[in-house]
């Protein structure tokens, strides 16, 4: 009976976390959308996302031109997007910390095979 009773507990915390990181996002992206910075970045790599049998990782990278430093940007996107090196993804990031930010762009670069 108690076992029952831990799981229950345990799949509903499980769930609960899962809907404060999705709520997370989409506020995060919400007050870019309103108060961050278009920047374009350039793709530099495109990595297989281990486990997720489904996915794969952008990476693009971009030099504030004011500090003269890189940042890079990391994103989870379909297998089926096919981004090459070098090619451009919008970003939005924050003015006063460019190491919060959404890519906003990957998606539509390319959804057809090449």
């Amino acid at each position: 009976m108690w076992a029952a009773v831990i799981v229950i507990i345990v799949v509903l915390a499980i769930i609960g976390v899962g809907i404060g990181l999705f709520a997370r996002t989409i506020r995060k992206t919400r007050w870019l959308k309103q108060h961050g910075t278009s920047i374009i970045a350039r793709v530099t790599d495109s990595i297989f996302a281990a486990g997720t049998g489904t996915a794969k990782i952008i990476i693009a990278e971009w030099t504030d031109p004011r500090t003269n430093t890189t940042y890079q940007f990391h994103s989870y996107v379909p297998l089926s997007v096919h981004a090459k090196l070098g090619e451009s993804v919008d970003v939005l990031i924050d003015p006063d910390n460019p190491e919060r930010y959404t890519i906003i762009s990957v998606a539509s670069i390319s959804m057809k095979k090449r």
